[in-house]
C-alpha cells in the first residue's frame, strides 16, 4: 500500500545534494507520466517522527518540465499542499541578500508557459472551470503556517517571470512601482495551476541578488547564511503543512 504524503516540497535551491537529507531518509524514487509529460524523479522522504512528503527539485529554466505536468503530477500522487522554495531577486530596497520572504501575492509577467488548464484537451470536466479562473492565489492557512515559522520573514509580492533572463533597470523600477518586492522564476503559473486542481499553493523566497536598478555591497557568506536558515525550519514545515486542511482550496 503506498504511503500516505500528502506534502511536496519543490526546491528551486542550488544546494548539495546531501543536504536534502534534512528533510528524512530517502525511501523511494518514482516517475510519474502526465499528459502532459514526465516528471521526476520525485524523492519520497520519511522523517524521524514518521512524516512522509515528496521533495522535487525545480528549476525555472525554459526547458523545465511544462508546469502543468509538475501539479498534475502532484494531484495524481494524492499531494494536498504544495510549498515551492525559490531564490530571487530584490526590487524592494529594504530587502538584504539572504533574507527569506513569505510570498503573499503574485504579479504574473510570464510569457512563455501555460498558465491554466482550462482548454487544454479534455480538462474541461477536471477542472470544472468556466471562461474565467478563480483569482485566489496562495493557500492562506499554509501561509499562515510558514508566518508563524518564519517570524522574521516578511510578506512579500512575487513577480513571476520565465528566466533565465534577467530583469532591466526599468523593468525593476516599473515592479517596483506596482507593488512588487521579489522576482523570480518558480512560483507563476504554478500558484494558478494548483489553484484549479484544488491543492493548497505556499511559497518562501530567499532573496540571493539585487534588481539592476541598485548599486549595493554584497557580503560575502550572506546568501548561504540565509538558506541555512530557511533549510533548517523545513522539516517543521512539513510536519505542520502535513496537518489536516481547514481551508477552501479544495473547492
Amino acid at each position: 500500500m503506498a504511503e500516505h504524503a500528502p506534502v511536496l516540497i519543490m526546491v528551486a535551491v542550488l544546494l548539495p545534494p546531501r543536504s536534502l537529507d534534512a528533510l528524512g531518509l530517502l525511501v523511494e524514487e518514482r516517475i510519474v507520466r502526465t499528459p502532459f509529460g514526465n516528471v521526476g524523479p520525485l524523492a519520497l522522504r520519511r522523517t524521524g517522527s514518521g512524516q512522509s512528503l515528496w521533495v522535487q527539485p525545480y528549476s525555472g529554466l525554459p526547458t523545465r518540465t511544462d508546469p502543468r505536468a509538475t501539479i498534475y503530477a502532484a494531484r495524481a500522487l494524492g499531494i494536498q499542499r504544495v510549498l515551492t522554495w525559490d531564490t530571487g531577486v530584490a526590487v524592494n530596497h529594504a530587502l538584504p541578500r539572504g533574507q527569506t520572504v513569505v510570498a503573499v501575492d503574485v504579479i504574473d509577467a510570464t510569457r512563455q508557459q501555460p498558465g491554466t488548464f482550462f482548454k487544454a484537451a479534455g480538462f474541461e470536466a477536471l477542472v470544472g472551470l468556466g471562461e474565467s479562473v478563480e483569482s485566489a492565489t496562495f493557500c492562506p492557512d499554509a501561509t499562515n503556517a510558514l508566518h508563524a515559522l518564519f517570524p522574521a520573514a516578511p510578506p512579500a509580492v512575487i513577480v513571476g517571470v520565465d528566466g533565465p533572463r534577467r530583469e532591466t533597470a526599468a523593468e525593476a523600477r516599473a515592479y517596483r512601482a506596482l507593488g512588487a518586492d521579489v522576482i523570480c522564476p518558480n512560483i507563476a503559473p504554478e500558484v494558478f495551476l494548483a489553484r484549479e486542481l484544488g491543492i493548497c499553493f505556499a511559497a518562501i523566497v530567499t532573496v540571493d541578488a539585487y534588481s539592476r536598478d541598485q548599486v549595493r555591497e554584497a557580503l560575502e557568506g550572506e546568501v548561504r547564511s540565509g538558506l541555512e536558515h530557511a533549510m533548517a525550519h523545513l522539516p517543521e514545515v512539513a510536519q505542520r503543512l502535513s496537518a489536516p486542511r481547514t481551508c477552501h482550496c479544495a473547492t
